[in-house]
């Protein structure tokens, strides 16, 4: 399975490279971007959901050069991994752990979520206000959050379901009807094109662009936690313990170093921040980027929970602030998931 190939995922024609001794196939989809799958076998993710998120999340080229891929592989690989490549060594690249639960978290649980999904994208890849957009077919799909697949249940023991590929005329109509709905209620203007590539362009409305402010604004997108702390191998214990307190809260912690490559602050981490609901901040080793990142987030009026190993004495600016002083990271998954959900929920 090497050269080009049909995208397991979204159909359209991509590029594969199989290493069968480790079982992956690694993929470069025009729609999807750049993951790597099992060679044989289920993922464990709803491919319904994998597809729009892989769109939403995708790693391109794009004429840049691009490291990061997405990947089932455990976060101890993908962390092993991403050390050797911040020491130099891109014989890996730069993998981005993803399962069931971070795709999960991130869907959209509502019709409504959805729709604020969609006009955020839109908000977020226009270079010039009022600026149509184009999108081929697949990608119009994994827009607007359309199943390829259905559900259907089997008649064999210990087996749930089994996936049937809906017919195009099905998920064609249910394509119309999300595009007729968003016109209708005046957030997007649309028009199809005549060809596969350029079958759908799509551009904001001010009505749209009044939704997309008032969601920057006053809210944040799914439920994703940006994490501000030390990076490095003697804090993963304290990484893995932040982020089971949080998961605990149904939430899904961020860490920036685990979805991008570059070591200073960027546009993206900000992205992030503003994405969050809320901000964790561990100031056990009074790292100054998390000192930053608290503050831009309190600047935006976010909430933040502080977290610090007992006996390390805060700055004066923050020290006054409620703060989870813990004595072993066994201590933070239940204080940490019982602060969030008293104070954010």
């Amino acid at each position: 399975m090497n050269g080009e190939v049909t995208c397991p995922v979204c159909q359209s024609t991509a590029y594969a490279q199989a290493d069968y001794a480790l079982n992956r196939v690694f993929y470069e989809c025009p729609v999807c971007g750049r993951f790597q799958l099992c060679a044989h076998g289920s993922t464990g993710i709803d491919e319904n959901r994998l597809a729009s998120y892989l769109f939403y999340h995708c790693f391109s080229h794009k004429g840049n050069t691009e490291y990061r891929y997405h990947t089932l592989l455990n976060k101890d690989i993908c962390d092993e991994y991403r050390t050797a490549f911040d020491n130099g060594d891109i014989t890996h690249g730069r993998p981005v752990h993803m399962d069931a639960e971070i795709v999960g978290a991130w869907y959209p649980k509502t019709f409504s979520e959805r729709v604020d999904h969609i006009l955020l994208y839109l908000s977020e890849h226009m270079a010039h206000m009022g600026q149509f957009i184009s999108f081929n077919y697949q990608e119009s799909l994994s827009l607007m959050f359309i199943d390829r697949k259905e559900n259907i249940p089997k008649a064999i023991p210990f087996v749930d379901t089994l996936e049937k590929r809906r017919s195009r005329e099905d998920y064609g109509n249910e394509l119309k009807y999300m595009l007729n709905w968003l016109s209708e209620d005046s957030y997007v203007e649309h028009h199809f094109g005549t060809t596969e590539d350029t079958y759908l362009k799509l551009r904001l409305t001010p009505k749209g662009y009044s939704r997309v402010d008032e969601l920057q604004k006053y809210r944040a997108s799914g439920r994703n936690v940006l994490v501000a702390m030390k990076f490095g191998d003697d804090t993963k214990t304290l990484r893995e313990a932040i982020r089971e307190g949080i998961r605990k809260a149904d939430y899904q912690a961020v860490f920036i170093d685990e979805v991008q490559h570059n070591e200073f602050i960027t546009p993206e981490l900000l992205k992030y921040i503003r994405d969050s609901k809320f901000v964790v901040v561990d100031l056990t080793h009074q790292n100054n980027g998390a000192y930053f990142e608290e503050g831009y987030a309190m600047g935006l009026g976010k909430p933040v929970i502080q977290l610090c190993k007992k006996d390390i004495k805060l700055h004066f600016d923050i020290a006054q602030k409620n703060t989870i002083m813990w004595e072993t990271e066994a201590d933070i998954p239940e204080r940490l998931c019982n602060r969030i959900k008293a104070t954010i929920d």
